[in-house]
This record gives structure tokens, C-alpha cells and sequence, in this order.
């Protein structure tokens, strides 16, 4: 047979029933049972945050526990130090739950009136909605605190275990090693050399140790022109379609001079990269 859910809050009722003042002490003495059924030992009132070894043990509310208007209870429990607040505010009372280790907070807010009907009687009428509050104090106030790490054991978790460190393999921010020179990965990446076929153009303007030629500046007229189009922009040896029928067309050379035969035709303007200082005076 299932164990009461209520088992020992008639004993813990009876033992502060003649303390009770007011509806908001039964709500405090209510979430000391649930407390104490946790395994929540009390260690008298107050909020202060160090153990001196010689504290004893109760699963009874001590004495004075309602004399002041705020409520402070200190509880030990898996032999850390927690503290009780519950603050009567606009018809509220609002719990706080405080491990004193790394100051972890939880709390939960209860409307006085609408929760407590009764001052004594069965829990039925005096807590309608007691099991409604007992989820919320299960939930709210207890789990998201007690099975929340502490933050040294944490901190001992993660030294001690090794394998849930990173790698430097796997870190994002690593920039890949360089490939050797000649090595062709299967995955290309920025440190690759350009194939072979392609033109070096612009190589020796990075590069102060290139060979002589090159640059940015393309010479139409080296030996890597078009070999497709060799007499594109040199008169007479215009492609075919270079010139569409009927337009008009004005020659950039001497009219019916064309290339000279065993020699290299002459540029089609000298002056597109005139030296220094040069002047011819063309555009007088």
C-alpha cells in the first residue's frame, strides 16, 4: 500500500498549534513539514551563513521561529548550510530558499487568503489547496536547488575528468597547420598553390623574391597574349567579327598599313605608357 502523502503534519501542526498568529505561520509551518520529509534538518532561527560543528538537529520548528515579522530558519541538509526567508508583503508571502555555500536562491510566492481558509482544523479545510502547495514547494522551492551542483563540485568535476576536456584539434579558433609545398589536400583551403596551367599574372608584385616580368600591368603584347585572338588590337589583324557590317569604324593606326612581314607589328599607340617626363606635345 502507498505511504500517506500527509504522514507527520498533524504531529508537526500539533507541536506549533498553540504558536500559530497568524495564516501566514501556517504556511511557513506547512513548508517545514515538506522541509523535514526531504531530509531537511532545522538548526534553530536566524540567517547567519557559518556552521560551528556543534549544532543540534531538529525536525521541530524551535522556539520563537514567528516572533519577528520576517521569517528566518536555518535547515542543514547533505551537510550543507541552507536558510529559510518568507516576508509578508500586499497578501503575499514570499519563501526564500538560500544555500549558504554559493548563495543559490530559489523562492516561490504564496497568496495568504486564497491558500489559507482555516486556523486549525484538518488540512482539508484549513489548506484547500495543499497539494497544489506541496507541488510547488516539491518543484519550485527543493528540486531546482537540491539537484542543482554546487559550484566547488562542479569546479572538482571538471579537473578531475580529463576526457571532457577540448582538444586543440577541435578548438574553432586553431588555424590549420600549412600544407608542405607540392602537397595537394583533398579539401582546398587558402595555403594551396594555384594549378600550373593558369597564368602567374600579379604573382611578382607579391612576391620580392618572383623573377623578373609579371605584375599587375598585362603586356597584350608579350608572350602571353591571346593565342586564340593573336591580332586582337593591332591594325590589319582585327578577328573575324571584331567589326559588325555597316558600322562605322575609325582605324587606331595608318589607313592599309598592316604587319610588316618577318617583323613584330608596331604597337597601336606608343604613348600608352609614356617614360618620365616624356612630352611629345600630341595634344597641342
Amino acid at each position: 500500500m502507498a505511504s500517506d502523502p500527509l504522514f507527520g503534519w498533524d504531529l508537526t501542526f500539533r507541536t506549533v498549534e498553540k504558536d500559530i498568529k497568524t495564516k501566514a505561520d501556517i504556511i511557513v509551518a506547512f513548508i517545514h513539514w515538506n522541509l523535514t520529509k526531504r531530509g531537511f534538518r532545522n538548526i534553530g532561527v536566524g540567517d547567519e551563513r557559518t556552521l560551528s560543528g556543534d549544532e543540534v538537529k531538529s525536525e521541530v520548528l524551535p522556539t520563537g521561529w514567528n516572533d519577528s515579522e520576517i521569517f528566518k530558519l536555518r535547515y542543514i541538509y547533505d551537510n550543507k548550510l541552507y536558510i529559510l526567508h518568507g516576508l509578508n508583503t500586499d497578501g503575499n508571502l514570499i519563501v526564500n530558499l538560500m544555500r549558504s555555500e554559493d548563495l543559490a536562491v530559489t523562492n516561490i510566492a504564496v497568496k495568504i487568503e486564497d491558500t489559507v481558509k482555516e486556523m486549525s482544523g484538518p488540512i482539508d479545510k484549513m489548506l484547500p489547496t495543499h497539494k497544489d502547495l506541496m507541488y510547488n514547494v516539491k518543484r519550485d522551492l527543493l528540486d531546482t536547488l537540491t539537484d542543482r551542483p554546487t559550484t566547488t563540485a562542479h569546479t572538482q568535476t571538471t579537473t578531475g575528468d580529463n576526457s571532457n576536456l577540448r582538444r586543440p584539434s577541435d578548438d574553432p579558433l586553431r588555424v590549420p597547420p600549412r600544407p608542405m609545398p607540392g602537397a595537394t589536400p583533398d579539401t582546398r583551403d587558402l595555403w594551396e598553390l594555384p594549378p600550373a596551367n593558369l597564368p602567374n599574372i600579379g604573382r611578382s608584385d607579391l612576391d620580392p623574391f618572383a623573377p623578373a616580368g609579371g605584375g599587375m600591368i598585362f603586356n597584350p603584347f608579350g608572350p602571353r597574349r591571346d593565342i586564340e585572338n593573336p591580332g586582337l588590337g593591332i591594325p590589319g589583324g582585327l578577328p573575324r567579327g571584331a567589326v559588325p557590317p555597316g558600322a562605322r569604324f575609325d582605324p587606331f593606326g595608318p589607313p592599309g598599313v598592316g604587319p610588316l612581314g618577318g617583323r613584330r607589328p608596331p604597337p597601336p599607340d606608343a604613348d600608352h605608357l609614356p617614360p618620365p617626363g616624356f612630352n611629345d606635345n600630341m595634344f597641342m
